[in-house]
């Protein structure tokens, strides 16, 4: 699982590089959150592995435990920052409320909308993006139609629109090898990533289209 962390660190960074660029942000801005992107699952390295492969459910207390996975994280960035006169608190922020949902029913904390750290709402959106498109302990990957349409169905709820209308516009015609490019791309180089793209679908393309059971 420790491998699986760092490569779903370095997919989301490769990925937020993009989606940021699609959004317009500046080149120092989309570095920072890529490197935030990095390390945002940090805390996850603190917690038992026997949660973290699990094949089945997690049970409520179970989850509990994994949930803690955002303050562990903060803390540790924290601590790291503070070591280094560091004064950047982007990785801190993305690691404390990448879970947080626009509507304020994610967690640690309950923030809502503007509330969350905008930085944390960008990964917040590739972090799931990646996740279902992964196989996991307890899942098969899904498809890229499926974790789209998946995805658009929580823009205003789980995620801020603007951040998924990006995603849809960014990653619907990811190349097939996207996966192994992101894993092997020097962080250095994220900022010069795609350009917006001039023609995109709209999200209703991708609506009803994932896994109804999954």
């Amino acid at each position: 699982m420790d491998d699986d962390i760092a490569l779903h660190g370095q997919r989301s960074a490769w990925l937020c590089a993009r989606l940021c660029a699609e959004l317009g942000m500046p080149g120092g801005q989309i570095l920072d959150i890529a490197r935030a992107a990095q390390t945002h699952d940090v805390g996850k390295y603190q917690l038992p592995p026997a949660l973290l492969n699990k094949r089945s459910a997690l049970t409520p207390e179970e989850f509990e435990v994994v949930r803690q996975h955002c303050v562990l994280g903060a803390q540790h960035l924290g601590e790291l920052a503070e070591d280094t006169l560091d004064s950047s608190t982007v990785a801190v922020a993305v690691a404390l409320s990448h879970h947080e949902w626009w509507n304020g029913l994610g967690y640690p904390f309950g923030l809502a909308g503007s509330a969350i750290p905008r930085c944390a709402r960008i990964v917040a959106v590739v972090d799931v993006f990646d996740a279902l498109m992964s196989e996991r302990p307890y899942k098969s990957a899904w498809s890229l139609d499926a974790t789209l349409g998946y995805i658009a169905q929580r823009a205003g709820t789980q995620f801020e629109p603007d951040c998924v209308d990006a995603l849809l516009a960014c990653a619907w015609d990811l190349p097939a090898t996207w996966r192994t490019d992101a894993q092997s791309a020097s962080l250095d180089l994220l900022a010069d990533l795609a350009s917006p793209r001039l023609v995109a679908p709209s999200p209703s393309k991708f609506v009803g289209l994932w896994p109804q059971d999954a």
